[in-house]
């Protein structure tokens, strides 16, 4: 079962200003829920306390099951980026760290084809799988489909 848990949250900006003061909500596993505010109300900055990129200077957030974020302004920063780093962008610690290592391993079988780099290759490609890879995959070419008119395999780089 997965939920979120704000508790008692409070937290200052680097000026002294206390931005958010005594926060707290529960949001239980399926539930849906909307933050609403004002722009400087400080929506961004506890979800970045519920992605975990941020601590609270009081109080406690805590969450379980899976949690997707996908960050304001994606893309942003990525010169040279792909579709397919943008999708990785958005995806679990999991998935991205396989996906750099079958990438990784791709690139050195270029140069040389020995069996210790095929074998961490084959097990890359094994780790990619039980990341959820090629279900993301599917899923990323339902999306592309959908947004850009074409599939995945023909955006992804």
């Amino acid at each position: 079962m997965g939920h979120i848990d704000v508790q008692h949250v409070t937290y200052s900006l680097p000026d002294g200003r206390i931005l958010l003061d005594d926060v707290g909500f529960r949001i239980g596993e399926g539930a849906k829920a909307a933050l609403v505010g004002a722009n400087g109300a400080g929506k961004t900055t506890l979800m970045r306390m519920i992605a975990g990129d941020l601590q609270p200077d009081e109080g406690s957030v805590v969450t379980t099951g899976g949690l997707g974020v996908m960050r304001q302004f994606i893309g942003h920063g990525m010169p040279g980026g792909t579709v397919r780093d943008l999708l990785l962008s958005v995806s679990s610690d999991a998935l991205r760290r396989a996906a750099a290592e079958v990438d990784a391993c791709e690139v050195m079988l270029m140069e040389s084809e020995n069996a210790a780099l095929q074998m961490r290759y084959a097990q890359g490609l094994a780790d990619y799988a039980d990341a959820g890879g090629y279900d993301a995959e599917v899923a990323w070419d339902v999306c592309c489909t959908s947004a850009l008119g074409v599939p995945f395999d023909e955006v992804r780089w």
